[in-house]
Parts: structure tokens; C-alpha cells; sequence
């Protein structure tokens, strides 16, 4: 093929524009990993859940930090939506201090074992309803602090201060940008209320619902999807249109430089396609010769792309401070789909001079 021996002849020009799609395709591939991080760093643990919708208190705003549920309303929600399954799931945002370091915050969960709000446990054991200062921690929380199973950690809200033993390790990512901590929703209520009278405070801050026959407002709860509900999660939108803006600008980038660099070597070369055409080469002969140049260079800058945003993953994981960058196998492969597209649409902002190429005007130019 002709593409690729001028490719082959023209080594440096055509490496040069590879490892400037490179570096294009590398910017792309870590926004969207950030994306993806911040996503998971928002609300993986609300994703997770064992659950088809969330329920709200009504006048809550689909806030889960300003929802509150009392025990008539927990009881309503499974004959109001019809559920095959329901659980109560309280929520507090508490801190921990680690010897030696500045305090931290954690989101305590509080569930009822046996319940379809019960995480699964991946190392360790799960709470009895006597664990009533017994911890489940997340994979993440564990590996970032260096924690391990047995170990006990002071936890304080507000005023309230409760001794929490890590009795097992679970894998549920992280809730409101805090690693996720499961315990008894009593012990919960107790460290969030504190001397309230148990009879008046609220009992729970959300509902888990499995197969909800009917959702929206239902009396005095609200009842949504968990998509809704991450997207109702505080600061995702501004975080999500901030990302999708700098991923629109990062391939539109790709595609005006593309095209520039093709425009201009379509322009050198109008003596060698007036060539091509006057021993009967057609339009359509030329376009595809030029755009497999264009694949070839975008395969190329993806192959040192990839391996680049993928170490830079694990060496940001890897600090002291980590950066929150999720690079899975789907969001490689839909982001190296779209910079193939967006190469081959900036080519074609060529096709119109490789058409109006003259053979006879262009090989006189060359005498």
C-alpha cells in the first residue's frame, strides 16, 4: 500500500504526528480516568448497594444528608412501593485520627444484619447483632491507612466519640468522596443523636428498595432509581458537566489537530496525487490511501498512549496522596473507538482538496 511505504520513508514526519496524537490520546484517556475516579470517589458505595431504587423523605430534596426517616415512614415504604424487599440504611459523615496524622473523614453507614442492606464481606466476618462497636471497612480505606482487621479506631461526631473494632473487609468503594465504613444502625443513631430520646429522632436516613412496583413522591417518602440518586449526590453535576466539558474539548482538539497536519501534508503533496491521478488512480483511491495513513497514525499514538495513562494510573494509586484515576478495560476501549472516529473526521477536512486536484495544473507545477 502506498500509505504505508510513504509512512515507512517519511519515518521521523509521520513519528512526529503520531507522538502529538500520543500525547493528544494520553490527555483524553487520564480526564476521563479522573472522571471515572471522581464518579466512584462520589458514590461507588450508592451503586453497590444490593437495591433497585432509593427511598427519601419527601421534602429532602433526594439528599441523603438531609433526609430523615422515621419508623411509620420506614414501615410505608414497602406497601407503598409495592417492594419485594426493603432496609433501613442510616448515614453520618464522622472523623477518625490516626496516630501521627491530621484527622480524616469516613461515611458510617448503619445497617440491620440480614437485611438487604448488609454489604458483602470479603476478608474477616460479617456483624452480629452483638457487634455493637464491631466495623466493617472498605478495601481501599484499609490499604490507604493501613489499617488491618482487629484493629480498633476512635471515631468522633460532634460531641460523640464510640470505639470501633475492624471485625471485616469489605469492597464497596466510597460515599459523598469518603471511604465507606459499615456498622450497626444503633450504634449509628446513638453516635448521631447522642442523648435524644430514641422514641423522637428519626431511625434511618434512607430505604433500600428491591423491585419497586411504583416510585416518585408516595405520601411523605420520594422514591428514584440509584442513577438518580448518584446524580442527586451533592456536587456530582457540577463535577460531571466540569468533566464531559473538558472530554468535548479534549477530542475536538484531536480533531482539528489531525486535520491540520493532514491538510498541510495534503498540500506537499498535490504534485504527487496530480501524479497518481494522471496514470488513472481515482478520488476515492487517494481518500482511502489518506485515511489509512490517518488509522495507522492513530493506532500508533493509542499503542503509547495506553501503557503511558495506565502506569501514570498506578503510580498516582501508588502515592502518599491518592489521585483519584479509574482506568478500566470499557473506558479504554469506548475512549480509543471515539479518538479513531475523531482522527478519521479530522482527515476528511482534507477530501475536498485531494478532490479538487487537477492532474495536469499539478504536474505543471512540478516542472
Amino acid at each position: 500500500m502506498l500509505s504505508l511505504i510513504e509512512i515507512s520513508r517519511r519515518r521521523l514526519q509521520f513519528g512526529l504526528i503520531a507522538s502529538i496524537f500520543a500525547l493528544i490520546a494520553y490527555l483524553i484517556l487520564m480526564i476521563n480516568g479522573l472522571g471515572a475516579g471522581l464518579n466512584e470517589l462520589a458514590g461507588s458505595a450508592l451503586l453497590n448497594m444490593d437495591a433497585d431504587a432509593i427511598a427519601y423523605s419527601e421534602n429532602a430534596g433526594l439528599s441523603v444528608i438531609r433526609s430523615e426517616l422515621s419508623q411509620a415512614m420506614v414501615d410505608a415504604v414497602g406497601p407503598a412501593t409495592g417492594a419485594r424487599a426493603t432496609a433501613p440504611l442510616a448515614y453520618v459523615a464522622a472523623t477518625y485520627r490516626l496516630e501521627g496524622k491530621q484527622p480524616d473523614s469516613v461515611a458510617l453507614l448503619g445497617y440491620d444484619p440480614g437485611t438487604i442492606a448488609e454489604p458483602p464481606v470479603t476478608a474477616g466476618r460479617a456483624l452480629t447483632a452483638a457487634d455493637t462497636r464491631g466495623a466493617l471497612a472498605d478495601k481501599t480505606f484499609l490499604d490507604q491507612t493501613g489499617l488491618k482487621i482487629g484493629v480498633t479506631v476512635t471515631v468522633n461526631q460532634r460531641l460523640e466519640q464510640v470505639q470501633l473494632t475492624i471485625v471485616g473487609e469489605i469492597d464497596e468503594g466510597a460515599f459523598f468522596f469518603q471511604p465507606a465504613v459499615y456498622i450497626l444502625r444503633p450504634t449509628l443513631l446513638d453516635l448521631k443523636y447522642g442523648a435524644t430520646d430514641p422514641a423522637s429522632r428519626p431511625v434511618a436516613s434512607i430505604v433500600l428498595v428491591q423491585g419497586p412496583e411504583r416510585s416518585g413522591v408516595l405520601g411523605e417518602i420520594e422514591v428514584v432509581d440509584k442513577q438518580t440518586a448518584f446524580a442527586n449526590i451533592e456536587g456530582v453535576s457540577g463535577q460531571s458537566a466540569t468533566v464531559r466539558s473538558l472530554q468535548v474539548f479534549g477530542f475536538l482538539i484531536g480533531t482539528m489537530v489531525i486535520g491540520v497536519f493532514f491538510y498541510v501534508l495534503t498540500l506537499q503533496k498535490e504534485g504527487q496525487i496530480g501524479m497518481l491521478k494522471a496514470v488513472g488512480a481515482s478520488n476515492r483511491y487517494v481518500m482511502q490511501q489518506l485515511l489509512l495513513q490517518v488509522g495507522t497514525i492513530a493506532v500508533l499514538g493509542m499503542l503509547v498512549a495506553i501503557p503511558l495513562a495506565v502506569l501514570t494510573e498506578r503510580s498516582l494509586k501508588s502515592g502518599s496522596a491518592v489521585v483519584p484515576v479509574s482506568l478500566s478495560a470499557e473506558l479504554i476501549a469506548v475512549t480509543t473507538v471515539l479518538l479513531l472516529v475523531t482522527s478519521i473526521v479530522g482527515a476528511l477536512f482534507s477530501m475536498r482538496k485531494v478532490l479538487a486536484v487537477d492532474p495536469i495544473i499539478a504536474l505543471g507545477r512540478q516542472q
